[in-house]
């Protein structure tokens, strides 16, 4: 099933506070099947590939963030890319996490972790942060980061609903970020980010309605109201790029990657292999190799 994700970027003008609002379904979707996810750890990945979603809105052309989070549990670590166009790209390093697993503690690990995020742009690095996981969650460490280490207070609501059906395993996913801006109202702030974290919010997350309507719905919500009228005055918004799972990996960069062998090293693996391969991390495509590619 094709699914259209989308992303809406806006203001909340009452409170002078910015909102990301994205349908990731498609993209979860495909990170889950790319990674085999079991559903315990695809709900993970889910979260932080959406996370991932909802900040390429912070991001200028040509900018980058790369989201790593570590933990001393079992799901280990998850690292997540993602541009300004919102193609993101991520790897969960325990895909299988079922049979390993009892409690949240068990994921996690009962100790902190850290999230480290990096902004670049061209491969140079503009400014970059790392805090400890203090929720051991990875959408909730999301926010506690952006929160102390950019100074900005900021809470996400991520929700996945799955199918029974392991080449379409997610039925709808989606998710919502409030950020605060200069001279935004924090104590009205607070109250938006308690009400986005109930349980009622993250169901609407996953209803499945029309792209303006869903995203009133989620605004009246955040809001702690029964209904908002569709007020410029409330809301300013526009749509911003199409998250989609889409990696930048080719033939170049990994012949590029290769060629950090010396002439003996390739000479070893050409002689395992007439033909060694380099399989991508991120999206699994592999690339071939003769002796003719390079010169040894």
């Amino acid at each position: 099933m094709i699914h259209s994700d989308y992303l809406i970027r806006g203001t909340f003008r009452n409170i002078n506070a910015r909102f990301v609002f994205a349908e990731t379904t498609g993209t979860v979707s495909r990170g889950i099947v790319i990674h085999d996810a079991d559903p315990v750890a695809g709900e993970i990945f889910a979260g932080a590939l959406t996370v991932g979603a909802l900040v390429s809105a912070l991001l200028n052309k040509g900018e980058k963030y790369s989201l790593r989070w570590e933990y001393p549990g079992k799901v280990s670590s998850i690292i997540v890319d993602v541009n300004a166009d919102c193609d993101i790209r991520g790897i969960i390093k325990e895909p299988h996490l079922m049979d390993k697993v009892s409690s949240e503690q068990d994921i996690y690990g009962e100790q902190d972790g850290f999230i480290s995020i990096i902004k670049s742009e061209s491969g140079k690095i503009l400014n970059s942060g790392k805090t400890r996981t203090a929720f051991g969650d990875a959408v909730a460490d999301a926010g506690f980061f952006f929160s102390v280490s950019d100074q900005l207070e900021t809470e996400f609501s991520t929700a996945v609903e799955f199918n029974p059906d392991p080449q379409n395993p997610v039925k709808r996913a989606g998710g919502f970020m409030i950020q605060a801006m200069p001279d935004c109202n924090l104590v009205e702030l607070e109250k938006y980010r308690k009400n986005i974290c109930q349980p009622e919010f993250a169901d609407l997350l996953v209803e499945r309605m029309p792209s303006e309507k869903k995203l009133w719905a989620l605004a009246a919500a955040a809001a702690g109201a029964d209904e908002l009228s569709a007020d410029k005055n409330l809301l300013s918004y526009d749509y911003g790029n199409s998250p989609g799972f889409r990696c930048n990996c080719s033939f170049e960069k990994m012949k590029m990657a290769m060629s950090v062998l010396d002439k003996g090293e390739l000479a070893a693996l050409f002689k395992e292999s007439p033909t060694p391969a380099i399989m991508c991390n991120f999206c699994r495509k592999e690339y071939r190799f003769s002796k003719k590619d390079f010169s040894f």
